[in-house]
């Protein structure tokens, strides 16, 4: 049985795999670490991970990158928009509101959803693990951002039984990490609580944790969370500035040109790496556009001028990770950073200055990720005997059901059935007295993220009729499972003996994939009870 954790980046994905010894992280066909997570289309064949990214610079038009940007959102989300202008491939609304990547392939024009090129992305990371193993690769976790909505979490579960996976859980990346930091570690206090602060500022967000940890277990305080914060959009600041310059200088518009742009970006990434260790770096690209070589020049000062409206967001998921779990600077005892995006200084300063400690790299910042999402793979599977540790997750948003009262009254009712932090998996229990058939509305509350869909799903519940000719009195079971995915899992009449009564949803969800029950692993229930009148 494989025991396997993927680290799902914007950017590049990451293998790792258990083994009797520990994690290991898998090298790929080019004996890299890293795969890129692109998918380029070509006249012949398809090209994905380190040969599409080799492919991309010849064939921007039909090079597929950023996927997880695509993935679960609606092409009218204004955020969607705003990475859309950057892309050099062509995206459109489709037909049910979701976004449709439009390539050239095999000589005619095809149209893909994000659903099926992350399937395509998975694949090659379950083909580069079976190569390493030597076996079948089915069993996996897979590393999702904490603030993944419903529809997301259910696209990444489409897209890897699309790739012949089955995911045992959506493991948030902030706890994966924090598992893979804390498993290890020998000194844990029996009955005082440890408490550690992970920032990770990823290729295209930031999230922070903060966790709790006592022998044996973990436990997450708060999450917090700027979903379009990343290493990018340094390389962005970059780009527009030396897209200004050479407009000014060499009279090239590189915005024109989609090949121009893909290298300029390129240099820009290497150069904010240079500017990291060196005060200041010089950029040459030879024949850019028009035949015309371009040179550069920027000191690091300049570069975090030019980046201030960025770092002036790095503060504000700090200040609401430490809010939330009720904590101040001085009850932290580390502060560890991760993410390829924390290697920026200016980054760095504003994390040190605001915790009043210097933050540590105790861990690898851009595997931890997948080394965490195999130990919680191993912890779920029966192959592996793991040191007894426990995570207990804590769900990122509110959710509460909705419901019309019978009587003529056409105000809606709701109640809380997951607050916010809400153990993942849980199951709770509600009572309704019903005499016919009744909608009920599963809803995010209590959010201050705009980009969070107000409505999850509806379900139906009915037809039923109650022998006795009055109210029947209906248990409702509600379910958040363990990749963080809430279902009304099942209605039963109660009256001398139990009745199922029929469940039908009209969730809003992509029509491109293959939707699965998803079975949780093993589980401990959170179970309560409510009852609506």
């Amino acid at each position: 049985m494989s025991v396997v954790g993927f680290d799902l980046g914007n950017e590049s994905c990451i293998v790792g795999v258990a083994r009797q010894r520990g994690i290991d992280v898998v090298l790929n066909e080019e004996s890299k670490r890293e795969t890129p997570a692109i998918v380029c289309f070509g006249d012949k064949q398809r090209f994905i991970g380190t040969a599409g990214a080799a492919n991309s610079t010849m064939n921007p038009k039909n090079s597929i990158s950023q996927i997880k940007r695509l993935l679960g959102r609606k092409f009218a989300d204004p955020e969607l928009q705003d990475d859309i202008k950057a892309f050099p491939f062509r995206v459109s609304e489709g037909p049910d509101g979701f976004p449709l990547v439009h390539v050239r392939y095999l000589g005619e024009e095809r149209s893909f959803t994000p659903t099926q090129l992350l399937a395509m992305v998975l694949s090659n990371l379950k083909a580069i693990a079976e190569g390493n193993l030597n076996s079948a690769v089915i069993d996996c976790c897979i590393g999702i951002p904490v603030y993944f909505t419903d529809l997301q979490r259910r696209a990444v579960i489409d897209a890897a039984t699309i790739a012949g996976l089955r995911p045992l859980r959506l493991f948030h990346e902030t706890t994966a990490t924090a598992l893979a930091y804390g498993i290890y570690k020998t000194d844990l206090p029996e009955n005082d609580q440890l408490n550690v602060a992970f920032v990770d500022v990823g290729n295209a967000s930031m999230q922070v944790s903060i966790v709790g940890y006592k022998k044996g277990q973990l436990k997450m305080l708060s999450h917090a969370y700027d979903r379009s914060l990343g290493g990018r959009d340094f390389d962005e600041a970059l780009f527009k500035h030396f897209a200004a310059k050479f407009k000014e200088e060499y009279k090239i518009d590189v915005y024109q040109n989609a090949r121009a742009c893909i290298r300029l970006r390129v240099a820009c990434e290497k150069l904010k790496k240079m500017l990291s260790a060196n005060p200041e770096a010089p950029m040459n690209i030879e024949c850019l556009m028009d035949e015309k070589d371009v040179r550069g020049f920027i000191k690091r000062d300049e570069f975090e001028q030019i980046s201030a409206p960025v770092l002036e967001r790095v503060k504000g998921p700090l200040e609401k990770a430490l809010s939330e779990a009720g904590l101040t600077t001085e009850s932290l005892h580390f502060v560890e950073v991760v993410g390829s995006g924390s290697r920026v200084p200016a980054v760095m300063k504003i994390i040190t200055e605001f915790f009043g400690k210097e933050p540590r790299r105790t861990m690898n910042a851009s595997e931890c990720v997948a080394r965490g999402c195999a130990l919680q793979c191993a912890i779920l599977s029966p192959t592996f005997k793991v040191r007894e540790f426990q995570v207990n997750e804590g769900f990122p948003f509110s959710v509460a059901l909705s419901w019309k009262p019978d009587a003529q009254n056409n105000e809606s009712q709701q109640t809380v059935v997951f607050p916010k932090g809400n153990p993942m998996p849980s199951i709770k229990a509600l009572t309704f007295y019903r005499s016919s058939t009744f909608a009920v509305d599963v809803l995010n509350v209590d959010t201050d993220d705009l980009q969070i869909t107000h409505k999850i799903s509806t379900y139906t519940i009915g037809p039923f009729q109650s022998s006795k000719g009055e109210k029947a009195k209906l248990k409702v079971k509600v379910r958040l499972n363990i990749h963080g995915i809430v279902s009304l899992e099942s209605a039963t009449m109660l009256e001398e003996e139990e009745v199922e009564v029929p469940v039908s949803s009209t969730s809003e969800v992509p029509k491109d994939a293959t939707r699965m029950e998803t079975d949780d692993a093993p589980q401990d229930p959170a179970s309560s009870s409510a009852n609506p009148s």
